[in-house]
């Protein structure tokens, strides 16, 4: 029976209970808790019974969302699934409990409802007695999703309230994680074994005798390793050093929710946490706040370096973060936690995650595929490092840096000769009489204002001359690479050296995986151009046709995936950024 002629009966006074219909559930609980679960299974057998109860109706299947938040529809697996068979015409008809448990977004609800109104597909809520068969449903629909999206609005600005008062009353918020401590009764319990850690990692690094990655080093010869039994990564140590509490201060509003439907957070800036010293009973400390100062001064110092060498210095996420991308469609790969228990990372086309298989069908790449991958490349890498590094100094030595922004300093000079020569002519014409000062006055500012841009343009060359001569000399240049190459830590590689990663399909089957990847030895990379091309021309071809089997779990179709990738090396390519 379609969709209309239901309609056409419930319009004359049919009954939805006495047609012919096969029925299926949606059931959903917001947490994954021991009572929420119980209340599900209690759903799941308490909808079966009642489909089945009604002589003219067909049980089907349920569909069921265990542990996920209402607001967020497209994270429901359930519910997607669930459009998905309608779209296959397996039911006709959706129970489910009343109009919080379906969805609290207004927009993605209505969406829903039409798009299984267009597969044949009514939804029936139970508490409210309400079927979007009735063709006044939708009206009635609006209003009640209206209640609902605002009630979710309400529930978001409550615990935001809660959240800032907490923070005003200066209780310790977000994670236990934090190495040191311990958070009871929203108070921080210093972990002696663990403090003694901390202790030794801020007096070594504020001595001003190890680097990141020589600290790591340092640390695992007293013993000090991460959870895993290995040496800590720089982005860890770093996180440490640049945390307050260790000095005994209060840091809270780090982030904020910007989007109460999507749960989307924003970083706030530092000048704008909430962070002072705190009483010693609530956040204690760990080192003294000269200790933490000293530690913090060095790191400033050496991060600020790094960003005039145009190295990486902490600001993108994830190693892989806008390094990878869609040869399809130009666009980057984005990161999603994946699987149930989220601990399943995957990288996919921003354009899949955002219209689904419709718009891109590129492969999904598990984080732990590239890692090994990158793993591998970075051990050949190691092997040859000597090789490599006296390659990209031949290379540099035969770069004239001042040719290549010659002709940039010829048209700067010839602007500014032009205002100059414009300067001399109005001066005449006031003599002249035939301009009269204040004309002079405003026409000189506009011209002084160009003149101030131009040489500002000019310094910032010249500064960038003198910084290639100083930074590019062969020794300097030498050590700087072969640090980058003896970091040991896989991340800082990625971060550093890893320039593209361009993700392809191989006879068009998104389980077979071509990877180009991009590396920069020289660490000076533009990195806001896109190469999509098979070959650079600046890059030689340091891997032919690798190949890597995925050591992920299979996923629900049994398909692996298959990978080949080349490595090309940069070369001879110089962009330093003012």
């Amino acid at each position: 029976m379609s969709y209309l002629e239901i309609s056409k009966q419930i319009l004359k006074g049919e009954k939805i209970f006495n047609i012919p219909l096969r029925v299926c559930f949606y059931a959903r609980v917001s947490t994954d808790s021991e009572v929420q679960l119980n209340s599900l299974d209690n759903q799941l057998e308490y909808y079966e019974n009642y489909i089945k109860s009604i002589p003219k109706w067909t049980y089907i299947e349920g569909y069921v969302d265990e542990g996920i938040s209402g607001v967020r529809v497209e994270k429901r697996i359930g519910f997607q699934k669930m459009i998905k068979d309608a779209r296959h015409q397996k039911f006709d008809l959706i129970i489910t409990k009343e109009v919080s448990r379906f969805a609290r977004d207004l927009e993605d609800s209505i969406h829903y409802i039409r798009i299984l109104k267009e597969a044949g597909v009514g939804v029936f809520f139970e508490n409210q007695n309400l079927n979007t068969f009735d063709t006044n449903s939708e009206l009635i629909l609006n209003i009640m999703f209206n209640l609902a999206e605002e009630e979710s609005k309400k529930l978001s600005s409550r615990i935001k309230f809660g959240h800032n008062q907490a923070i005003k009353n200066g209780h310790v918020l977000g994670s236990s994680n934090i190495i040191g401590y311990r958070k009871n009764d929203c108070k921080l319990v210093i972990i002696p074994e663990e403090a003694k850690f901390i202790r030794k990692l801020f007096d070594l690094y504020a001595s001003g005798e190890y680097g990141l990655y020589k600290l790591s080093k340092k640390l695992g010869e007293f013993g000090y390793y991460n959870k895993k039994g290995n040496l800590y990564d720089k982005d860890t140590l770093k996180r440490i050093i640049l945390n307050p509490k260790y000095k005994g201060f209060y840091r809270g509003k780090t982030t904020e929710i910007v989007d109460y439907r999507t749960k989307k957070r924003k970083k706030i800036n530092e000048n704008e946490q909430i962070i002072y010293k705190s009483n010693n009973s609530i956040v204690p400390a760990i080192v003294s706040e000269n200790v933490w100062n000293k530690a913090n001064e060095i790191l400033k110092v050496r991060t600020k370096n790094n960003h005039n060498n145009n190295n990486y210095a902490g600001g993108l996420k994830y190693p892989f973060s806008s390094k990878i991308y869609c040869k399809e469609h130009y666009v980057n790969y984005q990161r999603t936690k994946g699987g149930k228990k989220k601990n399943r990372p995957t990288w996919s086309c921003s354009k899949y995650l955002k219209y689904h298989l419709d718009a891109c069908k590129s492969p999904i790449i598990a984080e732990m595929d590239l890692y090994n991958i990158l793993s591998n490349v970075f051990n050949k890498i190691i092997t040859k490092k000597e090789v490599i590094i006296n390659e990209m100094i031949e290379l540099y030595q035969n770069i004239n840096y001042k040719n290549t922004y010659s002709d940039e300093l010829k048209n700067l000079d010839n602007k500014i000769k032009k205002i100059e020569n414009r300067k001399s002519f109005l001066i005449d014409l006031v003599i002249d009489g035939e301009l009269s000062k204040d004309n002079l006055k405003i026409q000189f500012k506009n011209l002084e204002d160009n003149l101030i841009v131009l040489n500002k343009e000019k310094l910032n060359i010249l500064k960038q001359i003198e910084i290639i001569k100083n930074n590019y000399n062969n020794d300097i240049l030498y050590e700087k690479i072969k640090e980058g190459l003896e970091d040991g830590a896989l991340d800082g590689f990625i971060r550093i050296f890893v320039s593209k990663i361009i993700v392809s399909k191989i006879d068009n089957d998104r389980n077979n995986i071509l990877l180009d990847i991009y590396l920069d030895i020289s660490k000076n990379i533009d990195n806001d151009t896109i190469y999509i091309n098979d070959i650079i021309d600046n890059s030689s071809l340091f891997l032919k046709n690798q190949k890597y089997v995925s050591m992920e779990k299979l996923r629900k179709d049994k398909k692996k995936n298959y990978f080949f990738y080349n490595v090309m090396i940069l070369n001879g390519y110089v962009k330093i950024c003012g």
